[in-house]
């Protein structure tokens, strides 16, 4: 019986028709019509604010474009991790300029058990991060990270990516025509084993009030891989399992 489950206390399911859940380490997730029967519950590892109650929209488009990208079939846990004191005029959300919450929020991740955690969050390769994503990936957690907006030719949490391989992606944002989007971050040739390109331009979602938006940066790209991932992985396990 999944440890994340038992842990919220939540109605359980039978093992055989468990979901899988993804751990959203963000600004905290909106408990809108949209999401309100995929979240299974938010923790704030970096203050102690009321759930569902963010105060910026990010986490809530990221969750949103997740579950629409997973068709609804996965749960998600909210991690929040952004600065109680606000984000510098000069940083979008999320912002943390400590790496401890991050650090908490993904070995939360790993005691509760997630099939997976999405990070869409502006990381450089900080060792106590690479660290925790290696233990991640160590555990069989997926990990699918935001590849950065500077439009340089190498992402700056490479080696994140490159400690948890092959459990660890990063992924970069395409217009909608395919081609790769100015301001994402590029792998170079000897990266591709750890990057690939999703969709991240003017990307349709929902902010924390339930309006449309739409989104455009590798934060947004990020869950359409998660989704595809942790489904993809639910499904082999299934017909391993003769379930499916």
């Amino acid at each position: 019986m999944r440890l994340l489950l038992a842990v919220i206390a939540l109605s359980l399911p039978s093992p055989a028709l468990a979901r899988p859940v993804v751990a959203v380490i963000d600004s905290g997730v909106a408990r809108t019509p949209e999401l309100e029967h995929a979240l299974v519950g938010e923790r704030d590892l970096a203050g102690a604010r009321p759930a569902y109650a963010p105060r910026y929209d990010h986490g809530t488009m990221v969750a949103t474009i997740l579950n629409r990208e997973a068709g609804g079939a996965v749960d998600i846990l909210s991690l929040r991790i952004d600065d109680p004191a606000g984000c510098p005029a000069n940083r979008p959300p999320p912002c943390q300029p400590s790496p401890a919450p991050i650090v908490r929020a993904i070995e939360t991740a790993i005691e509760l058990q997630v099939d997976a955690i999405n990070l869409s969050l502006s990381l450089a390769d900080d060792p106590a991060i690479t660290d925790a994503v290696r233990r991640a990936s160590k555990a069989g957690i997926l990990v699918v990270m935001a590849a950065g907006n500077a439009g340089r030719d190498r992402p700056d949490n490479l080696a994140m990516a490159e400690a948890g391989f092959p459990f660890t992606v990063l992924v970069g944002a395409t217009d909608a025509a395919g081609h790769p989007w100015a301001g994402s971050n590029r792998p170079r040739p000897d990266d591709q084993r750890v990057y690939v390109w999703r969709p991240g331009v003017a990307v349709p979602t929902m902010s924390a009030a339930g309006q449309t938006v739409f989104g455009t940066g590798t934060s947004f790209a990020a869950p359409i891989e998660t989704a595809r991932r942790v489904l993809g992985r639910a499904s082999e396990v299934a017909v391993a399992a003769g379930t499916h």
